[in-house]
């Protein structure tokens, strides 16, 4: 049986492009029970649908078609999706690496305190949801940071 660590969110930031203030954290592992796979720990069928999203409407009286947009798409490894980040005219994609519980992992997308902030994260095998991204503008400023890492270990 695992036991789930929770640890701090990691603060380190990088700028990318449009001033897209991105936090990065790195986990290791490559285990993802459940998820059909090729001998080379690919994914079989990538699915081209967002497994998750959130979309608010930005309050902007000249520029009616903006929005906040946070989507998750599967990639070929099992553990890292895409992201795809909109606000305003900010378009940005950064890829999550999730941790390996050893169990699947469903991503899923809960809405924050405010219109302009989601949460991005996974649901554990009872349904919860663990925060481990947030998605939101500062500034007018686009930001992902970690607010969570998770560590599985083996108990006896």
């Amino acid at each position: 049986m695992r036991k789930i660590k929770k640890l701090p969110g990691h603060v380190w930031t990088r700028a990318l492009g449009w001033g897209l203030a991105v936090t990065m954290a790195f986990s290791s592992g490559c285990h993802q029970g459940g998820v059909d796979v090729n001998s080379d720990g690919t994914r079989k069928v990538v699915s081209t649908q967002a497994v998750a999203s959130y979309t608010q409407k930005v309050n902007d009286s000249l520029n009616k078609e903006w929005f906040f947009s946070v989507q998750v798409y599967e990639t070929p490894k099992p553990l890292d999706y895409l992201v795809q980040m909109i606000y305003e005219e900010m378009h940005e994609v950064d890829t999550v690496h999730f941790p390996d519980m050893g169990y699947p992992i469903k991503p899923a997308v809960l809405k924050g305190p405010d219109s302009l902030t989601c949460y991005v994260g996974f649901l554990d095998p009872k349904g919860q949801f663990m925060y481990y991204k947030s998605v939101y503008v500062e500034n007018k400023t686009l930001n992902l940071r970690t607010i969570r890492k998770y560590t599985a270990s083996d108990t006896q």
